[in-house]
Protein backbone atom coordinates (compact mmCIF):
# COMPACT_ATOMS: atom_id res chain seq x y z
CA UNK A 1 0.00 0.00 0.00
CA UNK A 2 1.51 3.34 -0.88
CA UNK A 3 1.26 6.26 1.67
CA UNK A 4 1.74 9.95 0.39
CA UNK A 5 4.31 10.62 3.55
CA UNK A 6 4.39 14.05 2.30
CA UNK A 7 1.06 14.91 3.61
CA UNK A 8 0.61 12.51 5.87
CA UNK A 9 -0.82 14.12 9.40
CA UNK A 10 -0.46 12.25 12.77
CA UNK A 11 -2.48 14.93 14.43
CA UNK A 12 -0.78 17.53 17.05
CA UNK A 13 0.77 17.04 20.29
CA UNK A 14 -1.87 19.49 22.28
CA UNK A 15 -5.08 18.05 22.41
CA UNK A 16 -6.45 21.47 22.95
CA UNK A 17 -5.65 21.99 19.32
CA UNK A 18 -6.74 18.77 18.07
CA UNK A 19 -10.20 18.45 19.48
CA UNK A 20 -12.36 20.10 16.98
CA UNK A 21 -9.26 18.37 14.15
CA UNK A 22 -9.50 15.07 14.71
CA UNK A 23 -9.16 13.72 18.33
CA UNK A 24 -12.44 12.46 17.82
CA UNK A 25 -11.39 10.32 15.31
CA UNK A 26 -8.13 8.58 16.55
CA UNK A 27 -8.61 9.35 20.31
CA UNK A 28 -7.57 5.89 21.96
CA UNK A 29 -9.88 4.65 24.89
CA UNK A 30 -7.36 3.26 27.70
CA UNK A 31 -8.36 2.09 31.21
CA UNK A 32 -8.00 5.94 32.78
CA UNK A 33 -10.47 6.93 30.23
CA UNK A 34 -13.09 4.48 30.93
CA UNK A 35 -12.47 5.17 34.86
CA UNK A 36 -13.12 9.17 34.36
CA UNK A 37 -16.14 8.40 32.07
CA UNK A 38 -18.23 6.39 34.07
CA UNK A 39 -17.71 7.96 37.61
CA UNK A 40 -15.24 4.94 38.96
CA UNK A 41 -12.71 8.32 39.22
CA UNK A 42 -12.49 12.15 39.46
CA UNK A 43 -9.10 12.78 40.25
CA UNK A 44 -6.47 11.76 37.02
CA UNK A 45 -2.50 11.91 37.70
CA UNK A 46 -0.02 11.59 34.57
CA UNK A 47 3.43 12.45 34.36
CA UNK A 48 3.79 15.29 31.35
CA UNK A 49 2.86 14.46 28.26
CA UNK A 50 0.47 11.32 29.57
CA UNK A 51 -2.47 12.56 27.83
CA UNK A 52 -4.44 13.46 30.92
CA UNK A 53 -5.68 16.73 28.79
CA UNK A 54 -6.49 14.78 25.98
CA UNK A 55 -8.76 12.49 28.36
CA UNK A 56 -10.37 15.30 29.79
CA UNK A 57 -11.02 17.48 26.46
CA UNK A 58 -12.64 14.36 24.60
CA UNK A 59 -15.02 13.41 27.37
CA UNK A 60 -15.93 17.19 27.90
CA UNK A 61 -16.50 16.90 23.91
CA UNK A 62 -18.74 14.39 23.81
CA UNK A 63 -20.35 15.08 26.98
CA UNK A 64 -21.65 18.64 25.57
CA UNK A 65 -22.26 16.95 22.09
CA UNK A 66 -24.93 14.57 24.19
CA UNK A 67 -26.54 17.65 25.67
CA UNK A 68 -25.05 17.83 29.31
CA UNK A 69 -23.86 21.43 30.16
CA UNK A 70 -19.95 21.35 30.64
CA UNK A 71 -17.64 23.51 32.39
CA UNK A 72 -13.92 23.54 31.53
CA UNK A 73 -11.42 25.62 33.47
CA UNK A 74 -8.31 26.31 31.60
CA UNK A 75 -4.74 27.81 32.86
CA UNK A 76 -6.09 31.29 31.44
CA UNK A 77 -8.49 31.32 34.14
CA UNK A 78 -6.03 31.12 37.32
CA UNK A 79 -2.46 32.24 37.92
CA UNK A 80 -0.54 31.41 40.71
CA UNK A 81 1.40 34.73 41.02
CA UNK A 82 -1.49 36.94 41.39
CA UNK A 83 -2.39 34.77 44.17
CA UNK A 84 0.80 35.44 46.11
CA UNK A 85 0.52 38.81 45.34
CA UNK A 86 -2.92 39.45 46.78
CA UNK A 87 -2.58 37.16 49.71
CA UNK A 88 -0.98 37.48 53.34
CA UNK A 89 1.49 34.04 53.81
CA UNK A 90 0.24 31.67 56.14
CA UNK A 91 2.90 32.33 59.16
CA UNK A 92 1.39 36.41 59.64
CA UNK A 93 -0.90 35.25 61.51
CA UNK A 94 -4.01 32.53 62.09
CA UNK A 95 -4.98 31.87 58.59
CA UNK A 96 -6.04 28.55 58.01
CA UNK A 97 -5.51 28.29 54.35
CA UNK A 98 -6.12 25.47 53.74
CA UNK A 99 -9.53 25.24 54.69
CA UNK A 100 -10.00 29.05 53.34
CA UNK A 101 -9.05 28.07 49.76
CA UNK A 102 -11.29 25.20 49.66
CA UNK A 103 -14.04 27.31 50.75
CA UNK A 104 -13.22 29.79 48.11
CA UNK A 105 -13.17 26.94 45.46
CA UNK A 106 -16.50 25.60 46.18
CA UNK A 107 -17.81 29.16 46.30
CA UNK A 108 -16.29 29.39 42.88
CA UNK A 109 -17.75 26.31 41.27
CA UNK A 110 -20.80 26.66 42.73
CA UNK A 111 -21.31 30.32 40.81
CA UNK A 112 -20.10 29.36 37.88
CA UNK A 113 -22.78 26.23 37.77
CA UNK A 114 -25.58 28.69 38.54
CA UNK A 115 -24.60 31.07 35.39
CA UNK A 116 -23.98 27.80 33.25
CA UNK A 117 -27.47 27.11 34.01
CA UNK A 118 -29.00 30.70 34.03
CA UNK A 119 -26.85 31.19 30.57
CA UNK A 120 -28.24 27.71 28.76
CA UNK A 121 -31.91 28.59 29.96
CA UNK A 122 -32.27 25.04 31.36
CA UNK A 123 -35.04 24.86 33.63
CA UNK A 124 -35.52 28.48 33.99
CA UNK A 125 -39.94 27.70 33.08
CA UNK A 126 -39.70 25.72 36.78
CA UNK A 127 -40.25 26.99 40.07
CA UNK A 128 -36.66 26.04 41.22
CA UNK A 129 -34.95 28.03 39.03
CA UNK A 130 -36.43 31.18 39.96
CA UNK A 131 -33.75 31.64 43.55
CA UNK A 132 -30.94 30.60 40.96
CA UNK A 133 -32.07 33.34 38.23
CA UNK A 134 -32.65 36.11 40.67
CA UNK A 135 -28.78 35.40 42.65
CA UNK A 136 -27.20 34.87 39.13
CA UNK A 137 -28.78 38.31 38.00
CA UNK A 138 -28.08 40.18 41.37
CA UNK A 139 -24.75 38.43 41.73
CA UNK A 140 -23.13 37.50 38.54
CA UNK A 141 -23.98 40.55 36.02
CA UNK A 142 -21.68 40.35 33.79
CA UNK A 143 -21.38 38.16 31.06
CA UNK A 144 -17.75 37.00 31.14
CA UNK A 145 -16.74 36.61 34.31
CA UNK A 146 -13.58 35.80 35.39
CA UNK A 147 -12.83 32.78 38.27
CA UNK A 148 -9.90 34.12 39.55
CA UNK A 149 -11.49 37.13 40.49
CA UNK A 150 -14.08 35.72 42.26
CA UNK A 151 -11.85 33.34 44.40
CA UNK A 152 -9.70 35.97 45.41
CA UNK A 153 -12.33 38.02 46.05
CA UNK A 154 -14.28 35.44 48.73
CA UNK A 155 -10.90 34.68 49.50
CA UNK A 156 -9.72 38.21 50.63
CA UNK A 157 -13.55 38.55 52.69
CA UNK A 158 -11.88 35.71 54.78
CA UNK A 159 -8.76 37.35 55.17
CA UNK A 160 -10.17 40.71 56.20
CA UNK A 161 -12.18 39.41 59.21
CA UNK A 162 -9.36 36.82 60.00
CA UNK A 163 -6.39 39.79 60.03
CA UNK A 164 -8.77 42.26 61.41
CA UNK A 165 -8.24 44.02 64.83
CA UNK A 166 -9.49 42.01 68.03
CA UNK A 167 -13.01 43.79 68.17
CA UNK A 168 -13.61 43.88 64.53
CA UNK A 169 -12.89 40.18 64.79
CA UNK A 170 -15.49 39.62 67.54
CA UNK A 171 -18.57 41.43 65.99
CA UNK A 172 -17.50 39.78 62.63
CA UNK A 173 -18.07 36.14 63.87
CA UNK A 174 -21.16 35.69 62.25
CA UNK A 175 -19.88 36.81 59.43
CA UNK A 176 -17.25 34.87 59.47
CA UNK A 177 -19.13 31.82 60.04
CA UNK A 178 -21.48 32.63 57.33
CA UNK A 179 -18.94 33.22 54.83
CA UNK A 180 -17.25 29.06 55.78
CA UNK A 181 -20.82 27.79 55.95
CA UNK A 182 -21.59 29.33 52.31
CA UNK A 183 -24.64 30.55 53.73
CA UNK A 184 -25.57 32.25 50.68
CA UNK A 185 -24.84 28.70 48.42
CA UNK A 186 -26.60 26.82 50.47
CA UNK A 187 -30.06 28.02 50.21
CA UNK A 188 -30.19 27.46 46.63
CA UNK A 189 -28.30 23.85 46.88
CA UNK A 190 -32.32 22.39 46.57
CA UNK A 191 -33.20 24.29 43.98
CA UNK A 192 -29.92 23.23 42.24
CA UNK A 193 -30.98 19.29 42.90
CA UNK A 194 -34.14 19.67 41.21
CA UNK A 195 -32.22 21.21 37.92
CA UNK A 196 -29.72 17.96 38.17
CA UNK A 197 -32.36 15.96 38.32
CA UNK A 198 -32.95 16.45 34.67
CA UNK A 199 -29.73 17.84 33.54
CA UNK A 200 -25.87 16.77 34.45
CA UNK A 201 -23.12 18.87 34.57
CA UNK A 202 -19.60 18.25 34.29
CA UNK A 203 -16.89 20.29 35.38
CA UNK A 204 -13.27 19.34 34.12
CA UNK A 205 -10.38 21.32 35.67
CA UNK A 206 -7.21 20.82 33.48
CA UNK A 207 -3.27 21.76 33.16
CA UNK A 208 -2.70 22.94 36.45
CA UNK A 209 0.89 22.67 36.53
CA UNK A 210 0.35 25.96 33.78
CA UNK A 211 2.04 28.72 35.76
CA UNK A 212 3.27 26.58 38.53
CA UNK A 213 5.70 28.11 40.92
CA UNK A 214 6.05 25.98 44.25
CA UNK A 215 4.70 29.14 46.19
CA UNK A 216 2.81 28.72 49.55
CA UNK A 217 -0.14 29.80 47.64
CA UNK A 218 -0.17 27.49 45.03
CA UNK A 219 0.37 24.27 47.23
CA UNK A 220 -3.00 25.51 48.99
CA UNK A 221 -4.87 26.82 45.64
CA UNK A 222 -4.66 22.69 44.55
CA UNK A 223 -5.06 21.23 47.78
CA UNK A 224 -7.59 23.18 48.38
CA UNK A 225 -9.75 22.59 45.16
CA UNK A 226 -8.78 18.53 45.83
CA UNK A 227 -11.07 19.28 48.98
CA UNK A 228 -13.33 21.10 47.27
CA UNK A 229 -13.99 18.82 44.94
CA UNK A 230 -14.72 16.05 46.91
CA UNK A 231 -17.54 17.87 48.96
CA UNK A 232 -19.25 18.82 45.67
CA UNK A 233 -19.13 15.39 43.98
CA UNK A 234 -21.41 14.26 46.65
CA UNK A 235 -24.24 16.77 46.00
CA UNK A 236 -25.91 14.60 43.15
CA UNK A 237 -24.81 11.49 40.58
CA UNK A 238 -25.17 14.02 38.06
CA UNK A 239 -22.99 16.77 39.11
CA UNK A 240 -19.22 15.77 38.97
CA UNK A 241 -16.10 17.51 38.99
CA UNK A 242 -12.87 16.45 37.28
CA UNK A 243 -9.32 17.18 38.56
CA UNK A 244 -6.27 16.35 36.44
CA UNK A 245 -2.72 16.84 38.05
CA UNK A 246 0.68 16.23 36.92
CA UNK A 247 2.20 13.06 38.85
CA UNK A 248 5.34 14.81 40.15
CA UNK A 249 2.98 17.90 41.62
CA UNK A 250 0.76 15.13 43.45
CA UNK A 251 3.63 13.81 44.81
CA UNK A 252 5.20 16.75 46.15
CA UNK A 253 2.14 19.27 47.57
CA UNK A 254 2.28 18.53 51.62
CA UNK A 255 -1.35 19.34 52.06
CA UNK A 256 -2.44 16.66 49.54
CA UNK A 257 -0.32 14.20 51.06
CA UNK A 258 -1.69 14.61 54.26
CA UNK A 259 -5.28 13.72 52.50
CA UNK A 260 -4.37 10.97 50.35
CA UNK A 261 -6.26 8.84 52.62
CA UNK A 262 -9.33 10.66 52.05
CA UNK A 263 -9.00 10.48 47.95
CA UNK A 264 -7.24 7.69 46.99
CA UNK A 265 -10.47 5.99 45.78
CA UNK A 266 -11.00 8.97 43.38
CA UNK A 267 -7.45 8.10 42.39
CA UNK A 268 -7.05 7.14 38.56
CA UNK A 269 -3.15 6.94 37.77
CA UNK A 270 -2.86 7.00 33.85
CA UNK A 271 0.28 4.88 32.86
CA UNK A 272 1.00 3.16 29.40
CA UNK A 273 2.74 0.23 27.85
CA UNK A 274 3.99 -0.86 24.77
CA UNK A 275 1.22 -2.20 23.10
CA UNK A 276 -1.20 0.58 24.03
CA UNK A 277 1.14 3.16 22.30
CA UNK A 278 1.43 1.15 19.24
CA UNK A 279 -2.73 1.16 19.34
CA UNK A 280 -2.13 4.90 19.86
CA UNK A 281 0.22 5.69 16.76
CA UNK A 282 -1.78 3.07 14.55
CA UNK A 283 -5.03 4.81 15.16
CA UNK A 284 -3.32 8.05 14.05
CA UNK A 285 -2.17 6.41 11.05
CA UNK A 286 -5.46 5.35 10.09
CA UNK A 287 -6.79 8.58 10.42
CA UNK A 288 -4.96 9.66 7.49
CA UNK A 289 -4.57 6.32 5.98
CA UNK A 290 -8.28 4.97 5.78
CA UNK A 291 -7.40 2.32 3.16
CA UNK A 292 -5.27 0.83 6.22
CA UNK A 293 -8.53 -0.05 8.38
CA UNK A 294 -7.80 -4.04 8.22
CA UNK A 295 -4.21 -4.03 8.99
CA UNK A 296 -3.11 -4.58 12.48
CA UNK A 297 -1.45 -1.53 14.26
CA UNK A 298 2.19 -2.70 13.56
CA UNK A 299 1.55 -3.24 9.92
CA UNK A 300 0.02 0.44 9.63
CA UNK A 301 3.57 1.49 10.90
CA UNK A 302 5.18 -0.42 8.47
CA UNK A 303 3.79 1.61 6.51
CA UNK A 304 5.52 4.58 7.38
CA UNK A 305 8.58 2.93 9.14
CA UNK A 306 11.04 -0.02 7.80
CA UNK A 307 11.15 -2.73 9.57
CA UNK A 308 14.43 -3.15 11.83
CA UNK A 309 17.54 -0.84 13.17
CA UNK A 310 19.52 -4.01 13.63
CA UNK A 311 18.41 -7.41 13.03
CA UNK A 312 16.77 -8.40 16.52
CA UNK A 313 15.61 -4.67 16.72
CA UNK A 314 12.47 -3.39 14.91
CA UNK A 315 12.62 0.40 14.50
CA UNK A 316 9.28 0.61 16.46
CA UNK A 317 11.46 -0.47 19.54
CA UNK A 318 14.12 1.90 19.13
CA UNK A 319 11.94 4.99 19.09
CA UNK A 320 9.78 3.16 22.35
CA UNK A 321 13.04 2.89 24.49
CA UNK A 322 13.93 6.24 23.90
CA UNK A 323 10.59 7.80 25.33
CA UNK A 324 9.14 7.27 29.13
CA UNK A 325 6.15 5.18 27.51
CA UNK A 326 4.21 8.47 26.98
CA UNK A 327 2.14 9.22 24.03
CA UNK A 328 3.20 13.04 23.53
CA UNK A 329 7.05 12.11 23.35
CA UNK A 330 6.42 9.08 21.19
CA UNK A 331 4.34 11.32 18.53
CA UNK A 332 6.99 13.71 18.74
CA UNK A 333 9.74 11.47 17.84
CA UNK A 334 7.90 9.49 14.64
CA UNK A 335 7.11 13.48 13.58
CA UNK A 336 10.85 14.25 14.10
CA UNK A 337 11.32 10.63 12.10
CA UNK A 338 8.74 11.84 9.41
CA UNK A 339 10.30 15.32 8.84
CA UNK A 340 14.03 13.64 8.05
CA UNK A 341 12.65 11.56 5.95
CA UNK A 342 11.79 13.55 2.57
CA UNK A 343 8.76 11.76 1.66
CA UNK A 344 9.92 8.20 1.77
CA UNK A 345 9.36 5.44 4.50
CA UNK A 346 10.90 6.39 7.54
CA UNK A 347 15.06 4.88 7.09
CA UNK A 348 17.96 4.20 9.43
CA UNK A 349 19.33 7.13 8.66
CA UNK A 350 16.36 9.55 9.24
CA UNK A 351 16.05 7.69 12.93
CA UNK A 352 19.21 8.96 13.44
CA UNK A 353 19.36 12.68 12.05
CA UNK A 354 16.16 13.03 14.02
CA UNK A 355 17.15 11.64 17.28
CA UNK A 356 19.94 14.16 17.42
CA UNK A 357 16.95 16.85 17.83
CA UNK A 358 14.91 14.99 19.74
CA UNK A 359 17.19 13.71 22.42
CA UNK A 360 18.33 17.32 22.94
CA UNK A 361 14.40 18.26 23.30
CA UNK A 362 14.15 15.19 25.65
CA UNK A 363 16.96 15.84 28.19
CA UNK A 364 15.63 20.13 28.64
CA UNK A 365 12.25 18.67 28.80
CA UNK A 366 13.44 16.31 31.81
CA UNK A 367 15.05 19.21 33.41
CA UNK A 368 12.23 21.82 32.63
CA UNK A 369 9.82 18.57 33.89
CA UNK A 370 11.50 18.90 37.28
CA UNK A 371 12.61 21.81 37.85
CA UNK A 372 11.11 23.24 41.20
CA UNK A 373 12.03 20.63 42.87
CA UNK A 374 15.48 19.99 41.28
CA UNK A 375 16.87 23.66 39.73
CA UNK A 376 19.11 22.95 37.62
CA UNK A 377 18.68 19.57 36.81
CA UNK A 378 20.25 20.25 33.33
CA UNK A 379 23.60 20.93 34.81
CA UNK A 380 23.99 18.16 36.86
CA UNK A 381 22.94 15.65 33.71
CA UNK A 382 25.78 17.27 31.59
CA UNK A 383 27.96 15.96 34.11
CA UNK A 384 27.49 12.50 32.39
CA UNK A 385 28.89 14.27 28.45
CA UNK A 386 31.40 12.18 26.61
CA UNK A 387 31.11 9.61 29.81
CA UNK A 388 29.51 5.93 29.03
CA UNK A 389 26.04 4.34 28.57
CA UNK A 390 26.41 2.16 31.11
CA UNK A 391 27.84 1.79 34.50
CA UNK A 392 28.78 -1.05 36.73
CA UNK A 393 26.86 -0.51 40.36
CA UNK A 394 30.05 0.78 42.05
CA UNK A 395 31.14 3.15 38.90
CA UNK A 396 28.09 4.47 39.30
CA UNK A 397 28.70 5.40 42.85
CA UNK A 398 31.71 6.59 42.34
CA UNK A 399 30.73 8.96 40.31
CA UNK A 400 27.52 10.34 42.08
CA UNK A 401 29.86 10.38 45.37
CA UNK A 402 31.94 12.79 43.20
CA UNK A 403 29.38 14.98 42.44
CA UNK A 404 27.84 15.43 46.09
CA UNK A 405 31.79 16.11 47.33
CA UNK A 406 31.82 18.47 44.91
CA UNK A 407 34.09 17.26 42.94
CA UNK A 408 32.29 16.87 39.91
CA UNK A 409 30.81 20.60 38.95
CA UNK A 410 27.19 20.93 38.63
CA UNK A 411 26.39 24.39 37.90
CA UNK A 412 23.37 25.65 39.55
CA UNK A 413 22.02 21.81 40.89
CA UNK A 414 23.58 23.14 43.89
CA UNK A 415 20.51 20.78 45.69
CA UNK A 416 22.72 17.55 45.18
CA UNK A 417 25.88 19.12 46.76
CA UNK A 418 26.43 16.83 50.16
CA UNK A 419 23.61 14.59 49.73
CA UNK A 420 23.70 11.42 50.33
CA UNK A 421 24.96 9.52 47.04
CA UNK A 422 22.34 6.86 47.58
CA UNK A 423 19.61 9.08 47.51
CA UNK A 424 20.40 11.23 44.54
CA UNK A 425 20.49 7.59 42.51
CA UNK A 426 17.26 7.16 43.54
CA UNK A 427 16.25 10.70 42.56
CA UNK A 428 17.63 10.18 38.68
CA UNK A 429 16.33 6.96 38.98
CA UNK A 430 13.09 8.14 39.74
CA UNK A 431 13.20 11.01 37.43
CA UNK A 432 13.71 9.44 34.32
CA UNK A 433 17.48 9.59 33.87
CA UNK A 434 18.33 5.90 34.92
CA UNK A 435 17.30 2.83 34.25
CA UNK A 436 18.41 0.10 36.22
CA UNK A 437 18.99 -3.82 35.23
CA UNK A 438 16.73 -6.02 36.77
CA UNK A 439 17.56 -9.16 38.05
CA UNK A 440 17.25 -11.92 35.35
CA UNK A 441 18.33 -10.38 32.40
CA UNK A 442 16.16 -11.94 29.38
CA UNK A 443 13.88 -13.89 31.65
CA UNK A 444 12.50 -10.84 33.49
CA UNK A 445 8.76 -10.80 33.45
CA UNK A 446 8.63 -8.06 30.76
CA UNK A 447 7.27 -7.38 27.28
CA UNK A 448 9.83 -4.86 26.48
CA UNK A 449 13.10 -6.60 24.84
CA UNK A 450 15.32 -4.85 27.67
CA UNK A 451 16.34 -5.60 30.83
CA UNK A 452 16.88 -1.87 32.05
CA UNK A 453 13.85 -0.50 33.74
CA UNK A 454 13.02 3.14 34.25
CA UNK A 455 10.98 4.12 37.43
CA UNK A 456 8.11 4.31 35.29
CA UNK A 457 8.39 0.69 34.03
CA UNK A 458 9.20 -0.91 37.83
CA UNK A 459 8.68 1.57 41.18
CA UNK A 460 9.32 -1.09 43.40
CA UNK A 461 12.54 -1.82 42.36
CA UNK A 462 14.96 -2.61 44.96
CA UNK A 463 17.99 -0.55 43.88
CA UNK A 464 20.16 -2.04 46.37
CA UNK A 465 20.00 -5.10 44.02
CA UNK A 466 20.99 -3.66 41.23
CA UNK A 467 24.42 -4.46 39.54
CA UNK A 468 24.41 -2.55 36.53
CA UNK A 469 22.41 1.00 35.60
CA UNK A 470 22.26 2.87 32.11
CA UNK A 471 21.12 6.32 31.50
CA UNK A 472 18.27 6.48 29.39
CA UNK A 473 18.81 6.19 26.02
CA UNK A 474 16.49 8.90 25.26
CA UNK A 475 19.55 10.87 26.35
CA UNK A 476 22.25 9.21 24.40
CA UNK A 477 22.68 11.56 21.52
CA UNK A 478 22.34 14.80 23.44
CA UNK A 479 25.11 13.88 25.77
CA UNK A 480 27.43 11.75 23.47
CA UNK A 481 27.34 8.74 25.26
CA UNK A 482 29.13 5.89 24.64
CA UNK A 483 29.39 2.20 26.05
CA UNK A 484 33.22 0.57 27.12
CA UNK A 485 31.80 -1.98 29.21
CA UNK A 486 30.07 -5.39 28.08
CA UNK A 487 26.78 -5.07 27.29
CA UNK A 488 24.75 -7.04 29.09
CA UNK A 489 22.35 -9.80 26.74
CA UNK A 490 18.97 -8.04 26.11
CA UNK A 491 20.46 -4.38 26.56
CA UNK A 492 18.76 -1.85 23.74
CA UNK A 493 21.76 -0.02 23.12
CA UNK A 494 22.97 1.54 18.90
CA UNK A 495 26.27 2.51 18.66
CA UNK A 496 26.23 3.88 15.17
CA UNK A 497 28.55 1.70 13.65
CA UNK A 498 26.16 -1.66 14.79
CA UNK A 499 23.22 0.05 13.32
CA UNK A 500 22.20 -0.59 9.69
CA UNK A 501 19.53 0.23 7.37
CA UNK A 502 17.48 -3.18 6.95
CA UNK A 503 13.93 -2.97 5.26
Amino acid sequence: MKVDLLNLNLGSDSAEKDILVGLSDYFYRNSAYQNILKNRKTILVGNRGSGKSAIFKYIASEEARKGNLVLELSPEEYSYDILSQHMKQESEGSWGKQSSYSIAWQYLIYNLIFKKIVDSKRGLATGSMKNIYNYVRDNLKTQNINPIGILISYLKRLEGIKFGDHEARVWKTRELSSLYSLEEIQALVPSLKKVLEAIKIKIFVDELDKGWDNSEDAQYFIAGLFQASQKINVIHPNLKVYVSIRQELFDNIPQIYDDAQKIREEIEVIRWDKEELLEFIGLRILHSVPKAVRLKPIDRWKLLFRSSVTNHISTFDYLIERTHLRPREFLQFCKLCLENSAGERVTVESIMRAEAFYSEQKAKDLAAEFRFQYPGLLDLLESFRGGKSIYQSYELDEMLLAIVCGDIRIGDAIWALNMDDEVLKRILWQIGFLKAWAKGGKNTDRKNRSAYLGFYESPKLNLNQVSRFQVHPACFSYLSLHNKTTQPAGAILFPMERVQNTG
